[in-house]
């Protein structure tokens, strides 16, 4: 029965949302790691184990969403807010739901992102790949199973013509997007590797607005560097040492390391946003034929 939400049976949902609960009740819910000391994330907390295909096997979800998960419930950061998201997918995902068309939904989603279209337009060949690439995944969400080799010669155009963009880091790194995406949806990695590709367009785009650039980031971590060996303010730790090192070498560069923290705590908003979006789908997907029948 795959990517049949909960193998269809009701039973296997009360399992999934007891097995959360009782961690949440306990305290052992976690962001990291999966399954160690009694201390689960998603992942372990369901199947008790650091296991995503026992996850995707038992729960019916999509193994390329399951592989994709972790990274979305950690950019809810506060362990309350990622056990409401989880609380939310498990109950919000119709028992019997047909999962198998979520995955290239939200891959079609993030093709058809308006920065990442305008990004690609720049290039004739390069929105070209896009759209040949979002064309797959549409004829899959319509029910079609494109060739294997209509996906490989979308995913060699789209490679070839990203390597031909040497003057344009930005249509680059939307490039890359095309490239991550140009897999069929039950590849494992397949929205693992296009979230990715998304989150380093969207950083860019934060230091390009704020005016960080490698440069900055590289003096920050010299300084980090040279502190550990002269062991200057090692009272402090973490990030208020930093902090501090930086107010007293370089005022301007201090400031500008706080804004680029506090833009780069936004960087979570894409991945929980992307990550009620699967919730939406999962609960708009149609009964599995099965469980139709058994609901007739």
């Amino acid at each position: 029965m795959t990517d049949i939400a909960f193998l269809g049976d009701p039973a296997i949902k009360a399992q999934a949302l007891a097995r959360l609960r009782s961690h949440v009740a306990a305290g052992t819910f976690v962001i990291f790691p999966a399954w160690e000391d009694g201390k689960a994330n998603v992942i372990g907390a369901l199947v008790e184990a650091d296991d995503k295909q026992a996850f995707a096997d038992q729960y019916g979800y999509p193994i390329a969403f399951t592989t994709a998960l972790e990274m979305i419930v950690n950019a809810f950061r506060a362990v309350p807010a990622a056990q409401d998201f989880v609380g939310a997918l498990l109950e919000r995902t119709p028992v019997g739901a047909d999962l198998s068309r979520v995955v290239p939904q939200v891959l079609a989603y993030l093709l058809e992102r308006p920065d990442v279209a305008t990004l690609t337009a720049r290039h004739v060949e390069l929105e070209i790949c896009r759209c040949s690439v979002l064309a797959l995944h549409q004829r899959a969400i319509a029910g079609e199973t494109p060739d294997r080799k209509e996906w490989k010669s979308a995913r060699l155009a789209a490679v070839a013509t990203s390597d031909t963009i040497t003057d344009d880091a930005m249509a680059r790194l939307a490039g890359l997007i095309v490239e991550a995406a140009a897999w069929p949806a039950t590849m494992r990695t397949v929205l693992h590797d296009t979230l990715g590709a998304c989150g380093r367009l969207e950083i860019q785009q934060m230091m390009d607005v704020m005016g960080w650039t490698d440069a900055d980031e590289s003096r920050v971590f010299k300084i980090r560097e040279q502190a550990e060996v002269d062991g200057r303010m090692a009272e402090l730790e973490g990030l208020d040492r930093v902090l501090a090192l930086l107010d007293a070498d370089d005022p301007e560069l201090a400031r500008g390391f706080r804004e680029r923290l506090e833009q780069f705590g936004k960087l979570g908003d894409f991945y929980r946003t992307v990550g009620w979006k699967v919730i939406d789908l999962s609960e708009q997907a149609p009964l599995a034929a099965s469980t139709r029948e058994n609901v007739a």
